[in-house]
């Protein structure tokens, strides 16, 4: 999918970073509410899943350089933190042109 104004690359990455970001969550949630109440005894379903998603995902990125796979995750980070960063600043900006708004209507009224 391009998207106007951004570099192809980079949308390509952003794009499969939400897909498989919201495709893994989805199906975390599914299997374990499907897991029957004494499939793991003691153990906390949720992290049962994880395990066995950190075990599959090994069986692709063992083979590859570890170095690699941490600055696949660094990079992950990089755009989270980024995000994060950005969508404060949109709201605190949004804060203020709603305070302003307020005060001018009060200045005029």
């Amino acid at each position: 999918m391009e998207i106007p104004g951004v570099e192809p690359h980079i949308s390509d990455f952003v794009l499969k970073l939400i897909g498989t970001g919201i495709w893994l969550s989805e199906l975390a949630s599914d299997l374990v509410e499907a897991l029957p109440d004494d499939a793991y005894p003691g153990e906390e379903p949720g992290a049962v899943i994880l395990e066995m998603l950190c075990g599959t995902a090994a069986t692709a990125l063992r083979s590859e350089d570890p170095g690699e796979v941490e600055r696949a995750t660094e990079l992950i980070e990089l755009a989270r933190d980024r995000t994060v960063e950005h969508l404060q600043l949109t709201l605190e900006m949004s804060r203020r042109r709603h305070c302003g708004n307020r005060r001018r209507r009060r200045g005029h009224g």
